[in-house]
């Protein structure tokens, strides 16, 4: 409101200053007809009043810049009237003060509205009624002789003047209205498109506050669910030992003809599949202790391709066709290939369900340099990425279900037959932990595209590495002490490297442990991280460093904090080994660490 205000003012004050402007004009040539008549007619009295008048208004000129607005338009209002009452007296109907009256309902109405543009019409009429009257009544006598003024040459050429000067000001008024409108159409038009600009921005701030905060809704989500999963995970991995090592133990006293051994190794692959879906938990928990390494997406897609988990979907779905299209340039990334491999297969999974007669599934790869003017996603940080998109054929994502699929349990297939309910949680789990994106472009009934997109890196692919062969009876007497908390697992490790050929201790704290190694000594410790009560594996192997500033350690766990382990391994702790582990791991961790020279060993100060 005070902004139209302000436009307002500067508008009437525009107004005004146009006005004064052509007074001053127009008033020194009706000064110059006023003083010839004063010269010629004796006309001595309207001269004095055009003289004066004109002086007000050069002064009103002189001075616009310090006057109010209000003052200049009441003096200049006052001036007209004057100058138009003396010329009614004087002059009667024919000379200038019908005009002069007239100006004046023009000004006042300008610059007074319409209240004031009724009052100088009532003034102006009053005025002409009691001139009229005192002239009719003997009061006042004109100046001139009408009939023979109106007869005379002057008559003519006053009335053109007159004529000239009323209808010029009339004129400028008018143009002067109208270039004012028109300026303020288009200062309005401007203020028009600068609102609708600010509109949009703010429409797109407010879109991009909503992503954001579905994001953050998000994470936190995801967040909590992983706390959760990660404590069920470690609990699940020290329930799950037994279940594949003691068949491991039984099977090695068992002939291979035996029909024990069948079930044994029965029990033994639904441990292992169980612990599968810990590693889905783990994945969840976004708290894995795996190291990440130098991949490239095409090796992991080829792998992936010929797995039995897309052999069992081909089964299940013998209509639906993968298709697969690698760019030759792809860049490495760093990261899980195990993790993204379980994420591709979900994918793949997904969409074979989505496609209940048949179609095809395209899985393609490709590189992609995104810059602050190309990106169209707003959280894509301009860089080098590796593409890996997976499309296909089928019914298409509802807006609804959009917002609701990475959720953890969330499926619209049937649980227990298709799916856990976590397969596509992992998938946004293992994208965040790349450091990538994920943008999802479905409509219902056409299909469904997911783009992952992963951070690049220039660094080289690693060596391969060579599987351990180690043979069951590994050890030469070597001293080893297990840390763990759960004696079941004390157990199962004391029994295996006993087996082994290892001389084993076990202990149930960190407390316990660094009690031992103050009066023994033991070549390898096999350190649980998380431990129940007391010290944890790192503030445990801490306090063996300062008593054995050499001694080797292996961690053992179903379950860390990723940073904890680091720490570990900085500080000189050898491989991680992830529970539940199987027979032929464990030997070779023990036998490598135990086999590795001391100056071999990295410790990073």
């Amino acid at each position: 409101m005070s902004k139209n205000a302000d436009v307002m003012e500067c508008i009437r004050e525009e107004q005004l200053n146009r006005v004064i402007q052509s007074f001053v004009l127009l008033g020194a040539v009706l000064l110059i007809i006023s003083l010839s008549r004063a010269l010629f007619l004796g006309w001595k009295e309207f001269m004095y009043v055009h003289v004066l008048s004109y002086l007000v208004i050069v002064g009103i000129a002189i001075f616009r810049k310090y006057l109010p607005h209000n003052s200049k338009t009441a003096f200049l209002v006052t001036v007209v009237f004057i100058i138009s009452l003396t010329g009614l007296s004087v002059m009667g109907l024919v000379g200038p003060g019908i005009g002069g009256f007239l100006v004046l309902c023009i000004l006042s109405t300008i610059f007074f509205g319409t209240r004031g543009g009724i009052i100088a019409v009532v003034i102006s009429a009053v005025s002409i009624s009691a001139i009229g009257m005192a002239i009719a009544n003997g009061y006042m006598t004109l100046k001139i002789n009408v009939l023979e003024y109106l007869n005379s040459p002057a008559a003519w050429i006053s009335a053109a003047v007159a004529v000239s000067i009323f209808a010029g000001l009339v004129v400028i008024l008018i143009s002067t209205i109208n270039g004012q409108l028109i300026k303020l159409v288009k200062n309005l038009k401007r203020k028009n498109e600068k609102l609708m600009e600010s509109n949009e921005r703010l429409e797109n701030a407010l879109e991009e506050q909503k992503r954001l905060k579905t994001g953050l809704e998000q994470a936190q989500k995801m967040e909590l669910v992983g706390v959760i999963a990660g404590g069920v995970a470690h609990d699940l991995n020290n329930v799950l030992a037994a279940s594949i090592n003691y068949p491991e133990l039984i099977m090695l006293e068992t002939p291979e003809n035996d029909p024990v051994r069948r079930r044994l190794e029965i029990i033994k692959k639904s441990g292992l599949k169980a612990s599968a879906i810990v590693d889905d938990l783990l994945t969840l928990s976004r708290r894995r202790v795996a190291k990440s390494r130098v991949f490239n997406i095409n090796d992991t897609v080829a792998e992936c391709i010929t797995s039995p988990e897309i052999e069992r979907i081909k089964f299940y779905h013998p209509n639906v066709n993968i298709e697969i299209s690698l760019d030759d340039t792809l860049l490495n990334i760093e990261g899980y290939p195990l993790h993204l491999s379980k994420t591709l297969t979900n994918l793949i999974s997904n969409a074979a369900e989505a496609m209940r007669d048949g179609g095809k599934i395209r899985v393609e790869t490709s590189c992609m340099s995104i810059s602050e003017d190309s990106r169209t996603h707003g959280e894509i940080v301009p860089g080098e990425y590796s593409v890996l998109k997976v499309s296909d054929e089928g019914e298409g994502i509802s807006e609804d279900d959009k917002e609701k699929i990475y959720e953890p349990f969330y499926t619209k297939r049937e649980m227990g037959r298709s799916g856990t309910g976590l397969g596509m949680t992992i998938v946004w789990n293992t994208v965040k932990d790349h450091n990538g994106h994920i943008i999802l472009d479905s409509v219902k009934g056409n299909g469904t595209t997911f783009t992952l997109y992963f951070p690049a890196t220039d660094k080289p692919l690693p060596p391969e590495e060579v599987s351990c062969h180690t043979p069951v009876q590994a050890g030469n007497g070597e001293s080893i002490l297990i840390v763990d908390d759960v004696e079941e697992q004390r157990d199962i490790a004391r029994e295996i490297l006993s087996r082994l050929g290892y001389t084993v201790v076990t202990k149930a704290s960190g407390e316990d442990a660094l009690e031992y190694i103050r009066h023994n000594n033991a070549d390898l410790v096999i350190l649980d991280m998380i431990m129940s009560h007391g010290m944890d594996g790192l503030d445990t192997y801490k306090k063996i460093l300062e008593l054995h500033p050499d001694q080797k350690a292996i961690i053992a766990s179903g379950f860390s904090e990723t940073d904890r382990l680091k720490e570990a391994q900085r500080l000189g702790a050898g491989v991680y080994v992830k529970k539940p582990y199987l027979i032929e791991t464990i030997a070779c961790a023990v036998r490598e660490e135990l086999d590795k020279d001391i100056s071999d060993r990295i410790i990073y100060n």
